[in-house]
């Protein structure tokens, strides 16, 4: 197994915090946790280079467009990133798929991604800079910075972003390319897929009774709980069940 750290051949050398993080990684599966780890480490350290960043978040996306593994420095960034793969548009999917970084000086006048700009907009997320992490032509995701701020990012914070996602593409690549298996199981598939299914369960309590986001959710933990069965599959019932029958607890 191959156990060195990344070479720097092709690139700059790794930054200390960037090491630490591969020191954590190495030679482990890349499962959803080791691939949850390095991206809140990546995340934390992008909030911290970039001075104007008020949080940060980097998510992992697989070729046909899912997200892989997200990591993100605050509950806030968190629910930005997740507006973004269920409304299917935002700064993170289009640098993803562009290769290019995106930037939005005001959420509030930005026409780009209308849906999501209304979306974290109760969030107080005012500006955005976005960049791909590029595996040579490929690549693997995104890392973005948030700031309640307008226009609050500069150029300089532009090539600090880009050189710090490419030390971490290079830091990810070597992760993903050792001798040591990295697909991600099917248990760790299946977690995602019970995520997504949470989502759909949260948003059919939302409307139909009529609360916000965390009022739903304590709602489903909530109904989880009296029925002595997890979240995942009381979400399944409540997704599969359409109408405005309340699941109950078996007698």
């Amino acid at each position: 197994m191959n156990t060195s750290a990344p070479s720097s051949s092709s690139s700059s050398p790794l930054p200390p915090e960037l090491l630490a993080i591969f020191g954590r990684t190495n030679g482990h599966l890349l499962t959803e946790q080791t691939a949850h780890n390095a991206v809140d480490g990546l995340a934390e350290i992008a909030r911290d280079i970039i001075g104007a960043a008020e949080g940060a978040g980097v998510s992992l996306i697989n070729t046909d467009g899912t997200r892989m593994s997200v990591g993100a420095t605050d509950p806030r960034v968190l629910e930005a990133d997740d507006q973004q793969y269920e409304l299917g548009q935002g700064p993170c999917m289009s640098a993803w798929v562009s290769g290019e970084p995106v930037y939005i000086a005001d959420t509030h006048t930005d026409q780009r991604w209308q849906k999501w700009t209304t979306a974290v907009a109760p969030l107080g997320v005012r500006s955005c800079l976005s960049v791909p992490l590029l595996d040579k032509p490929t690549g693997l995701g995104a890392m973005k910075v948030y700031s309640n701020t307008v226009d609050a990012f500069s150029g300089k914070d532009r090539r600090l972003l880009i050189n710090l996602a490419r030390s971490a593409a290079t830091l990810l690549d070597h992760i993903q390319a050792s001798d040591t298996p990295q697909r991600i199981s099917n248990d760790v598939k299946a977690s995602l897929a019970e995520r997504d299914t949470i989502g759909v369960a949260r948003g059919i309590l939302m409307e139909r009774l009529d609360v916000d986001r965390q009022a739903a959710m304590n709602h489903l933990i909530d109904l989880a709980t009296d029925a002595n069965t997890t979240i995942g599959f009381m979400a399944a019932i409540i997704s599969e069940r359409q109408d405005d029958t309340e699941p109950t607890p078996d007698p």
